[in-house]
C-alpha cells in the first residue's frame, strides 16, 4: 500500500498526477478499512453465536435430564413407567407442534433480534 511518504519529490509531477495518486491512496485505505470493519463485525457475530450455541446445548442437556426424571416420577405415580414416558412423549409432541405452528413468529423474532444486534454494533462503531 502506498503512503504519502512513498511519493518521490525528485520526480516533478503535475497537480493532476498528484491528485490521481492521492485518490488511489484514499481508495486503497477505504477498501482496507471496509475489510477490517467486516472482519470485526463477523468476529463479534460469531462469538455471540458460539456463546449462544454453548448456552443452548447446556439448556438442552438440563431439559433432557429433567424430562427423564419427570417421566420416572409420573411413571411411579401411575405405577407404570411406560405411562410416564408416554405422557412426557405426548407433552413433547405438543410442544413441538406449537413450535412448528408458530414458526413465522419465531423467525420474525430472531430476525428482529439480529437486526437490533447489528444496529448496536453499528452504533458502537459510530462512537
Amino acid at each position: 500500500m502506498l503512503n504519502n511518504t512513498d511519493i518521490n519529490d525528485d520526480n516533478p509531477k503535475t497537480p493532476l498526477e498528484e491528485i490521481k495518486q492521492d485518490v488511489l491512496i484514499y481508495i486503497n485505505r477505504r477498501a482496507r478499512l471496509f475489510k477490517l470493519d467486516a472482519y470485526e463485525k463477523g468476529a463479534i457475530s460469531s462469538s455471540i453465536l458460539g456463546y449462544g450455541i454453548i448456552v443452548i446445548s447446556i439448556v438442552a442437556v438440563i431439559l433432557f435430564f429433567s424430562l427423564i426424571g419427570a417421566a420416572f416420577f409420573i411413571g411411579e405415580l401411575l405405577d407404570s413407567l411406560a405411562a410416564g414416558f408416554g405422557i412426557l412423549a405426548l407433552f413433547s409432541l405438543l410442544v413441538l407442534t406449537v413450535v412448528i405452528l408458530s414458526r413465522k413468529k419465531i423467525k420474525r423474532g430472531i430476525l428482529n433480534k439480529t437486526v437490533e444486534f447489528l444496529r448496536k454494533v453499528e452504533a458502537n462503531d459510530a462512537e
